[in-house]
């Protein structure tokens, strides 16, 4: 979304499957992609952007997005914390774009430098990169990646360097519109999956960690991160509570199912996964401004596949 994308749909379909080309797809209205052999649904586009597909190139489309994405996100940040700039501050590093300087407020409630202001990674974001340094050759390097909710500032990255596709289910700027409850792949076909605070959106996790359990090889592995309260014992949740204001005050957002608590490794477990943590150690978190204690998961599916269900 913030960078311009040089794999579009189309780099990314062939490079799971070469028979689909441009052309059957832009001349068969109906046509689904097909990626590993399977039909999935077609990005959803809205009729705002398909108005400006007819008037524009998709280019300048995509940087009119790009902009106007970048300038809300900076001046939310102004007023959220419009004495950000008056505060002293240490100088921060960030992996993904190289920026050194201040980093900016971002959140609701308002984290103090959290946002890099150049390429608008977060601390979540940063962490990522350096996992990804760890793991690249093992889980990601020319590998099969689903990667749900992209986040546009390791997307370009993890494209250069495997076979990426993009998932999510609003079908908006990715290559494949699903749940992560219901993947469109056969049993066994990706090496990874990455869902970067994605699974506390989704109305049965365990249903989704079981479909992602699924799709992965043997060998494979998925790579989560979902927001703790490393206080709690257990998983705080309520199928009653449903409209946007309530999740807002009992899980922190209004799109919100869930909060995990340290039962979070224990889901896992149970849907059939042995689980790394991978955290960053306590310089690099203040080098690269990341929060304190934050982990990712990376999760490999058992040997004996069966249990769990």
């Amino acid at each position: 979304m913030f960078e311009d994308r040089k794999r579009g749909l189309s780099s990314s379909i062939n490079a799971f499957c070469p028979s689909a080309g441009n052309s059957a797809r832009e001349s068969r209205p109906n046509y689904r992609p097909v990626i590993l052999g399977v039909p999935v649904p077609r990005p959803r586009r809205t009729r705002l952007r398909r108005t400006l597909r007819r008037m524009l190139p998709e280019h300048l489309v995509n940087r009119l997005r790009q902009a106007l994405t970048r300038t809300q996100i900076k001046v939310d940040s102004v007023l959220d914390d419009p004495m950000q700039f008056r505060r002293p501050s240490l100088q921060r590093e960030c992996p993904l774009c190289g920026f050194q300087g201040r980093f900016w407020t971002f959140g609701a409630p308002p984290r103090s430098e959290a946002l890099c202001p150049r390429c608008l990674s977060l601390e979540r974001h940063r962490l990522f990169h350096l996992l990804v340094d760890r793991y690249a050759n093992s889980a990601i390097k020319d590998k099969r990646v689903l990667h749900f909710a992209p986040e546009p500032c390791v997307r370009a990255r993890l494209g250069r360097m495997s076979r990426y596709v993009t998932a999510d289910l609003s079908g908006w700027d990715v290559d494949c519109q699903c749940a992560m409850e219901s993947i469109p792949f056969p049993d066994n076909s990706l090496d990874a999956v990455i869902a970067n605070h994605v699974l506390e959106h989704v109305d049965n996790d365990l249903d989704a960690m079981r479909e992602v359990r699924r799709v992965l090889k043997p060998e494979g592995a998925a790579i989560l991160s979902v927001p703790i309260v490393q206080g709690w014992d257990e998983t705080y949740e309520n199928p009653d509570i449903a409209t946007p204001e309530m999740r807002r005050t009992h899980f922190g957002q209004e799109d919100h199912k869930r909060l995990y608590g340290r039962d979070f490794h224990d889901r896992l477990r149970q849907a059939g996964f042995v689980v790394e943590i991978f955290r960053a150690d306590p310089e690099r978190e203040i080098r690269f401004g990341l929060r304190r204690g934050d982990q990712f998961f990376v999760a490999r599916p058992r040997s004996d596949r069966g249990r769990g269900r």
